[in-house]
């Protein structure tokens, strides 16, 4: 490892270039995806989402929320620099652990099993988020896949998310597990947007039926707005394209298609919003 890290240190770091939503003075789209219960696709639908974005033109950074259970690269088939928690002791710094998968599109991978991660504390998991959010500037569009559970999901949105896709399969648990992120988003980042996709749905009338329970009761009880980004269906394609390395990158499916159209033209739609009413706002005051 410190044959490694010298290596990287010599390196020269890799000339970054500033997104388009940078130059703008506009925060980057950045969509965590989110499910609070593993099993749900929610890691495949990642790396579908993040090439659907690069295919459509944006140089995108997807990056492994989980930090210490990471399986992004194993999907894509690429080989981590050095480990994520070589950041902790300075050894590397965050954009020497980039690795370019095509080209528009980029990964930031997480260990597994590192007991150095395995023993940080909330706040330092937090810090060390916040770092790797530095590399978001370099980047038109962020997908972020959170991991299983609800800390890092919630540890994602807090910092520099612009939405929370949440993946909830038609199942009960699946419901239980989504319900009970929205509860603690909604209560730890009330300003973050909330989409939900549904996935592996035998129609779209399915899918549409889980949207509005999961709505109806994150309006009753949670005082609560949902999006619905639309539904994906079970698909013998991506369910192959999983099981082998990189395979992913060249499977499409429309439904995704469809849905990372809508992130973009709801993150439009809200930037729109926000510029009007600070108008508004500086309207009123003079």
């Amino acid at each position: 490892m410190t044959d490694q890290a010298e290596t990287l240190r010599r390196r020269p770091a890799p000339a970054s270039r500033m997104s388009r939503a940078s130059r703008a003075g506009c925060p980057v789209p950045t969509f965590v995806l989110g499910s609070g219960k593993g099993g749900v696709g929610k890691s495949v639908l990642s790396v579908a989402l993040a090439a659907a974005f690069a295919r459509a033109g944006r140089r995108t950074l997807l990056l492994d929320g989980a930090q210490n259970q990471g399986n992004l690269h194993i999907l894509l088939g690429v080989r981590p620099v050095a480990p994520l928690s070589a950041l902790l002791g300075g050894e590397i710094r965050p954009e020497e652990l980039v690795v370019s998968v095509n080209e528009r599109l980029a990964l930031l991978p997480a260990d597994s099993g590192d007991e150095a991660l395995y023993s940080l504390g909330a706040i330092d998991r937090a810090r060390l988020h916040r770092r790797l959010s530095a590399l978001y500037d370099a980047f038109d569009t962020v997908v972020i896949d959170g991991g299983s559970g609800i800390d890092s999901v919630v540890r994602a949105g807090g910092i520099r998310a612009s939405r929370l896709a949440v993946v909830v399969a038609p199942e009960p648990a699946s419901l239980a597990d989504a319900y009970a992120l929205l509860k603690i988003v909604n209560l730890q980042v009330p300003s973050l947007p909330i989409e939900v996709m549904v996935n592996r749905v035998t129609a779209d009338e399915e899918g549409q039926a889980v949207f509005d329970r999961l709505h109806l009761a994150a309006e009753r009880f949670l005082r609560r707005e949902l999006g619905y980004l639309g539904c994906v269906p079970e698909d013998d394609v991506l369910r192959q394209g999983a099981r082998r390395p990189g395979a992913l990158l060249d499977t499409r499916v429309g439904a995704i298609d469809a849905i990372a159209q809508r992130l973009e033209r709801r993150e439009a739609e809200g930037r729109e919003a926000a510029w009007a009413a600070a108008a508004g706002t500086r309207e009123l005051s003079t």
